[in-house]
């Protein structure tokens, strides 16, 4: 089956295109041939969460459902491709094989919505819904969601697409994530920054510095970075 679809692909695109499967099953063909003619072929696999069969071995074996056996599918199609190609790092070569790939699962936004806590209450109290809304409020990102879903999500609003490089860097003691490889946006979610922090990501000299409303040390730091990042070019956004 693999080679079949091998095959396809060498017939119907080109070493630069970006392959879409709604049945996530073509990336191990899409690597191999990427392997055999040095192409730089991209894919987009997309898989329904559908169950495994508690009774199936694959939910046996600690699988529950399609995607994750997907994953490992690609992974160890990834590891058998280098494996054959004598390219078990992918650092060994100069121009390695990219056998790597992101995951994203479709949900709900990270950030928590002032009005979306009446859509869920049945409450009558106005002043414990008041209540929950401060709290929503004064915790923006929802708990159980990481700085990189944020990252993410932010990345996607601004307009960029999913395989956008994103790295991380410490600065000035802050852990930060970089946007592109040309550093256009630096996004930091730390706590008590201070406008020395922010100077410093400044000289980055990105488009964009983003930061969480909660990120400031003060008031003062906040103002302070408004209007003496702005005057030198960069514009600073919240979440």
């Amino acid at each position: 089956m693999n080679n079949a679809l091998k095959n396809i692909l060498k017939l119907g695109t080109r070493k630069e295109d970006i392959i879409l499967d709604f049945f996530s099953g073509s990336a191990h063909a899409v690597m191999q041939l990427n392997a055999e003619d040095g192409g730089n072929r991209q894919f987009i696999m997309v898989q329904l969460p559908e169950l495994c069969d508690e009774k199936s071995e694959a939910y046996k074996a600690g699988y529950n459902n399609i995607c994750e056996i997907g994953k490992e599918r690609i992974r160890r199609a990834g590891k058998k491709i280098l494996d054959e190609n004598n390219q078990l790092k992918l650092d060994e070569r100069e121009n390695p094989l990219d056998v790597g790939f992101k995951v994203f699962k479709l949900d709900t936004s990270n950030l928590n919505e002032w009005n979306s806590i009446t859509k869920r209450m049945n409450e009558n109290s106005d002043t414990e819904i008041l209540q929950k809304k401060l709290d929503l409020m004064l915790n923006k990102i929802k708990p159980d969601r990481s700085d990189l879903d944020v990252v993410y999500e932010v990345v996607l609003k601004l307009g960029f697409p999913l395989s956008t490089w994103i790295g991380t860097k410490e600065i000035s003691g802050k852990k930060c994530f970089i946007v592109s490889e040309e550093c256009l946006i630096i996004i930091c979610l730390e706590q008590g920054l201070t406008f020395t922090d922010i100077q410093k990501m400044a000289e980055y000299k990105p488009v964009n510095l983003i930061f969480s409303k909660h990120s400031f040390a003060d008031s003062n730091t906040l103002i302070n970075a408004h209007y003496k990042i702005r005057d030198i070019g960069i514009e600073i956004k919240l979440i």
